[in-house]
């Protein structure tokens, strides 16, 4: 039942781009955006379930993310000569830009001068 004139066409490279995305553009933001907020939670002060479970669910969205597409793929075929350990991979798209989220706000609070 494999017909090849019904398959798809599979071009080349694009998993190698859609892996780049992942790595150095949307775990980035996604986890710089999440430190931003949950900063923002904790240092307004206004702990109301709403905006308890918005921080919450954007706690635990993040975690799986950091889990399933970090963590668990921690060796990218483009990379896949550094040698890099799952503990770095983590470190340098997840929890550097997290760290670099709440700084940004504790920044424009003027927590910094």
């Amino acid at each position: 039942m494999n017909n090849p004139e019904l398959s798809l066409p599979r071009s080349r490279g694009t998993n190698k781009l859609s892996t780049l995305f992942l790595y150095f553009v949307l775990s980035p933001l996604l986890c710089a955006f999440s430190g931003f907020h949950m900063t923002s939670y904790l240092l307004v002060g206004l702990y109301t379930w709403p905006r308890t479970s918005r921080v919450l669910a954007l706690t635990i969205g993040t975690c799986i993310f950091v889990y399933e597409f970090i963590f668990k793929s921690q060796a990218p075929q483009f990379a896949s000569e550094k040698r890099w350990s799952q503990g770095e991979w983590v470190m340098y798209t997840s929890v550097l830009p997290l760290v670099f989220g709440a700084g940004a706000l504790l920044a424009l609070a003027g927590f910094f001068d």
